[in-house]
């Protein structure tokens, strides 16, 4: 209901126009809600929460209404710390925020509201006649009567409820009064009253904004708006572009808007390099610091555009300038750290120049939008001992940020969450503050953590836990009142309960969200899939469907996972359990006996299982192993014909895909098994592969496939499917040019001739390990599956790449993921009589868009988390392998040939990384071990190395004169090619700044094809020359000299040191041989 009007009045500042004063006209309205769950006067709420908006918690003691001197200064304390709940933002601060162009610091007051765990929300007064405020909108002492008169209606609505929470006015300003039972607290005092655990956050925050305007109520607008204009910026930067003048670019095309995406270019910061691709046009590459102009990863930028040419690298760099960097530079073991982990993500050589002269390289001349996060950080203190230090995050490509902190100690050896506030121009570093400390470096929990929060997930593993607004709605579920559906939950379902129905999952899977049945028919087969009915519980606009959707999806680490809903859920009520009642929603088709459907049924059923198998027990039945351990014995026989029915009927669907073009990709994935006493990591292999896995894989796919038609039938343009776009043509081109260095031929013009080229690649390498690797490479190839509105794209775009399908979606796994629920509520709506099909919000276009683009980011972190923690256990085994100066040394195959080395990969650890046969120098870094085959050489590198030479599928070294591989006067060309098999030593960088990360050695080629013959030469008497490498972290243990070149994967024991050998001494190890000849093929002793 609209009522009289108001202005508001604010000054803005632009480059182009100086300064300006814009006017807003408002009108006033009576029906504004208070947004707290359980008001029984405000009506709209329950309309907010049906749509998903989080609600105040009405169980809480107190609602909180912090002022624009709280808000502006202290938002990084207001967003980390999620015991400060209840928190209403007045329009009256966002105004405040609003009128300094506080963009960022709004954004934030939207997140704390949009988290369904901070039961917050952003409360219009301005716009409310009941607590309307006159006076000029700009003026503080106004905005501070409009807060406090906001409060007092909350007090006031409260109180007519009959409800007795507190309402509390935070504030950094001197103490003012209120009445009808209005607090007003100074915002430390109350955290150090309520939350004394915060005040260390708070005076550290204090602490390094008291020099800066972070305080929006310190000067009015206007002295605001001229102090900024009077501002010059002097620095290293350059001045970011006009908002016109980016307006200009953009329209005629000399400028390019994108999302800039940050790596590092090598082992210090200044040496990063930033991305913008494009879909429809060349990447731009953006190289150096100066040219990324204080972009960071995530921005929303505008690039000016230098050519596309390989002179355009030149004036790239030329824009960067001298990019020595004195921080970085003294800070060696960071480098080696970085060089150690990023080294593999250097871009990769090309067999010619056409790669690089299609390159588009630009410079960064403006940000559109800011994309900061908390960053998790180490120190590198002030050597003078002040109070201005350089935090040092562990993601290479965000650069050093300067904090304030007074006891460094207490932070020395922890990481730590560090926020961005501000990066001028004339700021070498962008300057921010500390945030808290998470823990110490190397321990397991402070790990976790920082991948948790690196990743976007959470601010720690103890803010994974679930509300009490969510826990209130769960279902009992109690060794006493164990749950069971009942009369009411059963109406409308088809009963299966009799009918044959069993589960295969990983061993000790507990989450059990998929069942399958199989059984003859007078016509065919019956194929069932039975999902659980997650729905059913997680009812929409929820607390728990809120917390659902902001998860996205559940969280698998290598030794723990965070669930997406309550365990009582995941693990008890909705897992399908063998042997209790549980309600699904299944896909049942009706086949003839050459498995053609000729009929689909999809619903609502209640089911029991009969048996939970873990995937190795399914694959004896289907053997025809007898008594397999852990079935009952009396339901064995039935199991054994439902499983080899299904895999016969599963066989038949797979070999129809792959006439289709389904593509069978490689997975590296590693499984940890955990001393359950220590939790030190007892083993690490591959996963390993049964045809099961493929079995109910297809099943799968086959139900996902099937409801993915059915829903868009229903709902055309607002459907969520998930589709997997085609990939270039140029994706492929590394894969297609190391394939041939071998003499083989790949086909990428389709997914049909890519899926017949790796059939026919496997069969002919006569190399499991090859064959393996080209279907990695090929994975690496793809582009992302994705998830959309059917909507937003057309019908052609639809397609599946991978597997070969018009439609597909997520169904199956509504447990773990939150697409999956939003599908079930679709095919359900579709299911109803359209007079009865409600139009929910899952039924919008523009929600599911909006909401599939969050779980495509949700899906990349989470798998990005998963991969840095199986990372961080690699790295753990490695380091107890190594323990008391043993050596790990394993069998590799050649990935990849870099500009600086090889990528190998090692099958049995799963380990894939760099190592490095050249320095950032461009020295040439070859280790004796090459030569010798001893573990205890690879520290110590052949001097007079010469022409490093690098392509696609090769990399040759030539050797100096004096090399005992040759003396004919010339030097023999030591090579690699990729898919090649050598032997690497695996060890552990410790660092105290980052994860220690896992790096290798080149000790050995596993095969040569050197020919030898006798030679009258006379042996030479002076001395091969080596040089020592740089010192690692187990310089001072040398392992004892093994008895050849080591072939095969294991644990060499130290010796007692030996001297670096001379000439003769690496001859001894070929008898009576005193000359090698060798080919043009590559080369390895």
């Amino acid at each position: 209901m609209l009522d009289v009007r108001s202005e508001s009045v604010a000054f803005r500042r632009s480059k182009r126009q100086g300064l300006t004063m814009s006017v807003t006209e408002r009108y006033m309205r009576n029906d504004i809600p208070c947004g707290l769950h359980g008001c029984r006067t405000c009506t709209m709420n329950a309309e907010l929460a049906r749509k998903g908006v989080p609600l105040l918690d009405d169980t809480l003691g107190q609602i909180l209404l912090p002022d624009a001197s709280a808000v502006s200064r202290f938002i990084a304390l207001f967003e980390q710390e999620d015991e400060l709940k209840n928190l209403v933002f007045c329009q009256t601060v966002i105004d405040a925020l609003d009128r300094r162009n506080r963009t960022r610091t709004m954004r934030n007051v939207r997140k704390i509201a949009a988290d369904p765990a901070r039961s917050s929300v952003v409360f219009a007064n301005e716009v409310f006649a009941q607590t309307r405020v006159h006076g000029k909108s700009a003026d503080v002492d106004r905005d501070t009567r409009a807060v406090v008169r906001a409060a007092e209606w909350y007090r006031q609505h409260l109180e007519a409820q009959n409800k007795a929470q507190r309402v509390v006015i935070l504030t950094q300003r001197e103490v003012y009064s209120a009445e009808h039972g209005v607090e007003v607290w100074r915002l430390e005092d109350y955290l150090a009253e309520q939350h004394p655990k915060l005040v260390e956050h708070f005076r550290a925050i204090e602490q390094a904004t008291q020099d800066g305007d972070m305080d929006v109520t310190a000067m009015s607008a206007g002295e605001f708006a001229q102090a900024r204009l009077q501002a010059k910026a002097q620095g290293s930067y350059a001045k970011h572009y006009s908002e016109g003048d980016i307006s200009d670019g953009l329209r005629n095309g000399t400028l390019v808007r994108g999302t800039i995406r940050l790596r590092a270019g090598g082992g210090t910061r200044s040496e990063s390099q930033g991305v913008i691709e494009r879909s429809d046009a060349p990447d731009i590459v953006v190289i150096g610091r100066a040219a990324l102009n204080r972009a960071c990863s995530g921005d929303t930028v505008v690039v000016r555009l230098l050519g596309n040419s390989e002179s355009s690298v030149g004036e790239a760099k030329a824009a960067d300038g001298d990019d020595d960097d004195a921080d970085d530079a003294a800070d060696s073991e960071d480098a080696l750290a970085v060089e150690q982990i990023e080294a593999g993500d250097e871009a990769p050589v090309v067999a010619d120049k056409a790669n690089l002269a299609t390159a588009v390289h630009g410079v960064v001349v403006g940000v559109v939008e800011r994309r900061w996060r908390p960053y998790v950080a180490t120190l590198q203190a002030d050597v003078a001992g002040g109070m201005r230090h350089l935090a040092v995050p562990v993601d290479a490509a965000v650069p050093k940020i300067r904090m304030h902190y007074a006891d460094t100690a207490a932070i020395a050896d922890r990481y730590f969450v560090v926020a961005v506030d501000s990066w001028e121009a004339d700021s070498q570093y962008p300057q921010g503050h500390f945030v808290r400390a998470l823990g110490r470096i190397g321990t397991l929990d402070a790990e976790i953590d920082t991948i948790l929060v690196e990743r976007q997930i959470a601010v720690s593993q103890a803010a994974l836990g679930f509300s009490e607004a969510s826990l209130r709605e769960m279902p009992v579920n109690s060794a006493e009142r164990p749950w069971a559906p009942s009369s009411r939950d059963l109406e409308g379902r088809r009963d299966l309960r009799d009918t044959l129905i069993f589960s295969i999952d990983p061993r000790g899977s507990q989450d059990i969200d998929d069942a399958v049945s199989m059984r003859r028919t007078r016509t065919g087969f019956e194929l069932g899939v039975h999902i659980a009915d997650v729905a059913q519980f997680v009812q929409a606009g929820s607390a728990t469907d809120a917390a659902a959707r902001a998860r996205g999806t559940t969280v698998y680490l290598a030794d723990r996972r965070f669930n997406m809903i309550p365990e009582v859920l995941s693990e008890r009520v909705c897992s399908l359990r063998g042997g209790s009642d549980r309600l699904a929603v299944s896909v049942i088709w009706d086949m003839d006996h050459e498995y053609n459907v000729e009929r689909t049924w999809f619903g609502r059923t209640v089911i029991r299982s009969a048996c939970e198998m873990c995937y190795e027990q399914a694959q004896e039945l289907l053997d025809g192993q007898r008594k397999v351990e852990g079935l009952d014995p009396k339901l064995e026989p039935q199991l054994a014909t439902g499983v080899k029915e299904l895999t016969t009927a599963m066989r038949v669907l797979r070999s129809r895909r792959r006439l289709g073009g389904a593509l069978e990709l490689a997975s590296t994935e590693i499984k940890f098994a955990f001393d359950p006493q220590t939790h030190a990591v007892a083993a690490a292999a591959p996963k390993r592969s049964l045809e099961i896995h493929g079995v109910i894989e297809e099943a799968m796919v086959f139900a996902n496939a099937a409801v993915a038609r059915r829903i868009h039938e229903s709902f055309p343009t607002a459907a969520l499917l998930r589709r997997h776009r085609s990939p270039t043509a140029d994706r492929f081109e590394r894969l297609q040019r190391a394939v041939r260095a071998r003499g083989l031929d790949v086909d990428c013009s389709s997914n049909l001739a890519l899926a017949q080229s790796l059939q026919r690649i496997a069969g002919e390498a006569g190399d499991a390990d090859m064959a393996f690797l080209v279907k990695a490479m090929a994975t690496l190839a793809m582009q992302e599956a994705d998830y959309f509105a059917t909507g937003d794209c057309a019908t052609e775009a639809f397609a599946h790449y991978g597997l070969a399908l018009e439609y597909y979606t997520h169904f199956t796994s509504p447990i773990r993921r939150y697409a999956d629920i939003v599908v079930h509520r679709q095919l359900l709506a579709a299911l109803q009589e359209p007079s009865e099909t409600p139009k929910p919000t899952e039924l919008s276009q523009a929600w599911v868009g909006t909401t599939a683009m969050r779980l495509n980011e949700r899906n990349r972190q989470s798998k990005l988390a998963q991969r840095e923690s199986t990372e961080l256990f690699q790295s753990r085994y490695i380091a107890q392998l190594s323990g008391d100066g043993q050596h790990v040394v394993a069998d590799g195959v050649v990935a990849e040939v870099r500009t600086n080395g090889l990528i190998v990969f090692v099958p049995k650890f799963g380990i894939r990384g760099p190592v490095h046969l050249r320095d950032k120098t461009g020295h040439i870094r070859l280790p004796l071990s090459t030569l010798t085959g001893r573990p205890r050489d690879a520290d110590t590198h052949i001097d007079g190395c010469s022409d490093f030479s690098a392509d696609a599928g090769r990399l040759s070294i030539r050797l100096p004169i004096d090399a005992p591989a040759f003396h004919l006067g010339g030097g023999a060309n030591v090579a690699f090619s990729v898919f090649d098999h050598v032997t690497v030593l695996l060890r552990v960088l410790e660092t105290r700044r980052r994860r220690a990360p896992v790096y290798m050695t080149l000790v050995s080629r596993a095969s040569s094809n050197i020919r030898a013959y006798r030679s009258t030469l006379a042996p030479l008497d002076r001395t091969f020359r080596v040089s020592a490498a740089r010192p690692t972290a187990d310089q001072d243990a040398e392992p004892a000299e093994p008895k050849g070149p080591s072939k095969t994967t294991g644990v060499q024991k130290p010796g007692p040191a030996k001297p670096s050998p001379d000439y003769y001494s690496v001859l001894e190890k070929f008898g009576q041989l005193s000359l090698l000849e060798t080919t043009h093929a590559a080369q390895m002793l």
